[in-house]
């Protein structure tokens, strides 16, 4: 559940980074690209990503510690975003592929 609610930041954050003038990237996807043209859908997604993730951690936690470990992911995930997106070291298959590892990882343990 936990790296679930990490990649909904991630995305959301991906969202909220595109609607950026100073940032932008040349290969984007078509969904992106749409994004890109509407800022205020890009906005909205990344909002309504941000709203389920913060409730997955509020429902799993707690309403306190559900909501400091809401902001703490998002902040991590901003800053690892920020961090890898200009050396393009995750692509989305990338992304995928560490995603599947840490449910396989949580369920194994679990």
């Amino acid at each position: 559940m936990f790296s679930t609610i990490c990649l909904l930041f991630l995305l959301g954050f991906m969202f909220w980074m595109n609607t950026s003038t100073r940032i932008s990237w040349p290969d984007k996807n078509a969904v992106m690209a749409f994004m890109a043209a509407n800022p205020s859908y890009s906005r909205v997604a990344a909002g309504a990503l941000f709203a389920i993730a913060t409730g997955l951690c509020v429902g799993l936690m707690g309403a306190g510690s559900g909501l400091f470990a809401a902001v703490v992911i998002l902040m991590t995930a901003g800053s690892v975003s920020v961090l890898f997106f200009p050396f393009r070291y995750f692509g989305s298959v990338g992304v995928a592929i560490l995603y599947l590892c840490a449910v396989t990882l949580e369920l194994v343990i679990n």
